[in-house]
């Protein structure tokens, strides 16, 4: 054999073993990669499981990192979307909150946990805006109206009446439970300037605090602060019920404070929402 055949024999090999090294070498590193990529992941799931949005977030910050994937961003959208929607919510920024919470569920590609989480969270934020705006803000609205005339004592009445609510200690009232501690105390300071005297009666159970509420709005034996049926207090869920059963019943759901669909229930003496009739609505809306 040719010693110039000997060497291009010689010279292939070598090449062919410099190849499948070359080869071998890139191929642990993608697995490096990968399981990388992986355990960021799910880090991350594992987060999100106990709803530290947090570091569910910085994980599939660092797993994009890793490698760039639609997963890896779209997990990390929802993390951040769900930590938004919840510091938007304690700000009493419910609107805001849950549009954001919104886009969560409504994320190209993600996480059904977090899908999940954030209907579950929009949930709770419609029973919270529910309440706001059909019995925290007619309070609100009617205590200003009382410190403009000058009316300490029926000014603070109305914040007690904020205070006295079932749900007003759940994190998502905080901003207005705050508010209210103040304007009593703001309103007996202004009292003391004026030389009257305001007490706090922490069972004030005066009328609805709705105000005008077209259908709704008379109050009976369980006005304002009385929030238990049967014993037992209503909750958020049971109002967002009640609100259903008489929106399928022909009436305006919109037009009742929580306390006036609490009290209409009352009347009824039924132990469940869906049991309540056109007939028991007509009767207790009658004069």
């Amino acid at each position: 054999m040719k010693k110039t055949t000997i060497w291009t024999i010689v010279a292939v090999a070598i090449i062919a073993l410099g190849g499948g090294v070359i080869y071998g070498t890139q191929k642990s590193s993608s697995n490096q990669v990968n399981a990388a990529y992986t355990e960021a992941i799910d880090n991350g799931k594992n987060a999100v499981m106990d709803k530290d949005y947090v570091r569910a977030s910085s994980d599939f910050a660092k797993a994009g990192k890793i490698k760039k994937t639609a997963l890896a961003t779209a997990y990390k959208n929802q993390a951040d979307g769900m930590l938004s929607a919840i510091d938007a919510a304690k700000d009493g920024e419910y609107t805001d909150a849950l549009s954001t919470v919104n886009n969560v569920i409504n994320e190209d590609h993600g996480y059904s946990l977090l899908i999940k989480q954030g209907q579950k969270l929009q949930s709770t934020l419609k029973d919270v805006k529910d309440n706001y705006e059909h019995e925290l803000k007619p309070l609100f609205d009617q205590a200003k109206k009382a410190e403009q005339d000058k009316q300490y004592q029926e000014a603070v009445d109305h914040y007690q009446k904020i205070l006295n609510l079932p749900y007003i200690d759940g994190k998502y009232y905080a901003k207005y439970k705050d508010k209210a501690q103040k304007g009593i105390a703001n309103n007996k300071d202004a009292a003391k300037d004026n030389h009257s005297t305001v007490t706090t009666d922490k069972n004030s159970t005066n009328n609805s605090a709705a105000g005008d509420t077209g259908n709704a709005g008379k109050t009976g034996e369980g006005a304002m602060g009385d929030h238990k049926v049967n014993g037992k207090t209503v909750g958020a869920s049971q109002i967002t019920q009640l609100r259903k059963q008489l929106k399928s019943l022909g009436f305006d759901p919109m037009s009742w404070s929580p306390q006036d669909l609490i009290d209409m229930y009352r009347s009824t003496g039924h132990s469940d929402p869906s049991q309540i009739t056109k007939e028991d609505v007509q009767k207790y809306l009658k004069p």
